[in-house]
């Protein structure tokens, strides 16, 4: 196996006499010999140049090895030939040097003589060699144009896009070969004609997938996960995106970028390179909202979610979630993700929640959906859903009766952020779309009602890095349910650490929410930042009185400052938020702990 991480497309042949400078190099060198050999040997204590109009001083000094305090070095008459060569000066040359002594008679001011010569215009260029793209659309490729300056730095990004363009097509083995250049004085310029020939190569057709490092996760996880087929076709952009959907997984904590090798059989294939990361994560929240009452005690709130990612190295998921709004009100979930379902790119996942609500009801729902990708960072999913409200004793009956519900969707999410942890750039989007049926049992001694539901969701996350280590996150969130019987246990919840911050967990309730999270963040590592941020939320219900719904609108603003520090414990972050009226005394607090295990 020849791997060919960095492959020489083309091998590039310079005609003779194209950098022929012997003899200006010769002839600086005999007016150099004529000065005395104690000034050639002293120090230079500075570099004048004459003569040069387009190429400036600066350009030349860089070319130079000799600097102040140091002899000065022969080998500079060839760089400096050399360069004004590249720089489009073919003819250009070092045309005599003096040295002026110093009063102190121990340095001297080192000036150099230089004739630039007329700059090279491109006369003419051919290509030989091309079949799988037309000569005319190579050389508008190349951008190297008739009657444009020439430099040897020109052709070389002419050549380079030509490679570009061929890898793109799936022909990394392509190369370009100068065959000559020759140069004709001019009136004003020095007339150029280039001779080039193109071998194509063959077209590169993967025929596997080879992964190093994996410990745990089995490497038919890895090359599904990659979709990668025998006889793809191989182009320029496919080992970033293998690499992309690979980190994608969470299950690594390195991927490298697949590298093109070539077998004795002469197939080609890509290696790839993992370092198996920390497939579990624990997510902990714990808040603490002061009394709004003078004298009152506080109370605490948590968070917590556990993901275990990779069951068995197969990429299975399951995970656990609770949540504790207040002294009252509680919920779980439970998780589970089944990938390459009968070994097809579809996934099938599975849930079950109960939330409790404080002394009104207890509703418990499950969902089943799949879902493929249908495009790069883009997947499509379906969901069929279904849940159970039981009123609680007392007051829970007289606002809710019991009920039950069944309704199917679709998902459309998309993703493109950098980092799945601390994303600078990037947008993430999940729009989500549920119609169904309910049935409520008799409130109150009514007659029993059967209604239909739709639910419409919106999550938008975009992050761009506004300057070095400075990046700005948008968070933009949209809730909507609809139906002719909204009741209590239809209703989203507005408010916390993970909404609107500020305000209490859930403090809001609306069958129509938004909320957006404006959050400036100033890089401090990888992982860590200091972060400002700015909250704006919006919760609406419909006025149902028999359900005990008044029809009310908030709009409310949150603001804060917090640090989320990479630490051996884990990501931790501390916030201090600020609501309507808040004082540092009614603040809210907030401490995040998220481990990876």
């Amino acid at each position: 196996m020849t791997l060919l991480s960095t492959r020489k497309a083309s091998a590039i042949h310079a005609s003779p006499g194209f950098f022929n400078f012997a003899a200006s190099i010769a002839l600086a060198a005999s007016l150099f010999a004529y000065e005395s050999p104690a000034r050639q040997l002293m120090p230079v204590r500075g570099i004048v140049v004459i003569g040069n109009s387009a190429v400036s001083t600066s350009m030349i000094l860089g070319w130079m090895e000799t600097r102040p305090g140091e002899a000065f070095r022969k080998s500079d008459f060839a760089r400096i030939d050399s360069g004004l060569a590249e720089a489009g000066f073919p003819l250009g040359r070092v045309d005599s040097v003096a040295f002026r002594q110093a009063a102190d008679s121990l340095s001297s001011d080192l000036v150099l003589y230089i004739r630039e010569g007329k700059p090279a215009r491109l006369a003419d260029l051919r290509l030989e060699g091309a079949a799988i793209l037309d000569t005319a659309s190579i050389l508008s490729i190349s951008g190297l144009l008739a009657g444009e300056p020439f430099s040897p730095l020109a052709l070389e990004r002419g050549i380079a896009s030509v490679l570009r363009q061929y890898e793109s097509a799936g022909y990394p083995f392509a190369r370009i070969e100068i065959r000559d250049i020759r140069f004709e004085e001019g009136a004003e310029f020095v007339e150029t004609n280039v001779s080039l020939f193109l071998e194509e190569g063959a077209a590169a057709r993967i025929s596997e997938l080879r992964v190093e490092g994996n410990n745990t996760t089995q490497t038919g996880v890895i090359v599904r996960a990659a979709r990668l087929s025998p006889g793809d076709l191989y182009t320029a952009g496919l080992p970033e995106k293998i690499r992309l959907r690979l980190e994608r997984l969470r299950l690594f904590s390195s991927v490298s970028t697949p590298e093109l090798f070539v077998n004795q059989d002469q197939s080609v294939g890509l290696l790839v390179r993992v370092a198996e990361g920390s497939p579990n994560r624990f997510d902990g929240i714990v808040g603490y909202v002061p009394s709004g009452i003078s004298g009152g005690s506080g109370y605490v709130t948590g968070f917590v979610d556990v993901q275990f990612r990779n069951i068995f190295g197969t990429a299975r998921r399951l995970s656990a979630r609770w949540n504790r709004e207040n002294q009252v009100s509680q919920e779980i979930a439970l998780r589970y993700r089944e990938p390459w379902i009968a070994s097809l790119p579809v996934s099938a996942e599975a849930g079950y929640r109960q939330r409790k609500q404080d002394s009104t009801y207890v509703r418990e729902s499950y969902d089943l959906a799949i879902e493929t990708s249908i495009a790069e960072n883009l997947t499509f999913g379906l969901v069929a859903s279904g849940s159970k409200v039981t009123p609680t004793e007392g007051f829970g009956k007289s606002v809710v009766g019991p009920g039950t519900a069944l309704s199917i969707g679709v998902t459309l999410a998309y993703d493109s952020r950098d980092d799945q942890v601390t994303p600078t750039s990037g947008f993430r989007h999940v729009t989500e779309y549920h119609t169904g049926r309910k049935t409520l049992a008799p409130v109150r001694g009514g007659l029993g009602e059967k209604k239909s539901t739709q639910m419409i969701s919106f999550d938008g996350d975009y992050y761009t890095m506004l300057f070095r280590n400075q990046v700005l996150a948008v968070l933009v969130a949209v809730r909507d349910f609809r139906s002719g019987a909204v009741e209590f246990g239809d209703l989203f919840r507005l408010g916390g650490a993970n909404t609107l911050r500020g305000y209490r967990e859930g403090q809001f309730l609306g069958s129509r929410i938004a909320w957006a999270n404006l959050e400036y963040r100033l890089l401090a590592g990888q992982r860590s930042f200091v972060f400002a941020f700015v909250d704006m939320g919006y919760a609406a219900m419909p006025r149902r009185e028999e359900a005990g719904l008044a029809g009310d609108e908030f709009r409310r603003l949150g603001y804060g400052g917090g640090v989320r520090l990479d630490t051996p414990l884990g990501l931790i972050g501390v916030s201090l938020a600020f609501g309507r009226g808040d004082s540092f005394s009614t603040a809210k607090l907030h401490l995040r702990l998220v481990n990876e295990f």
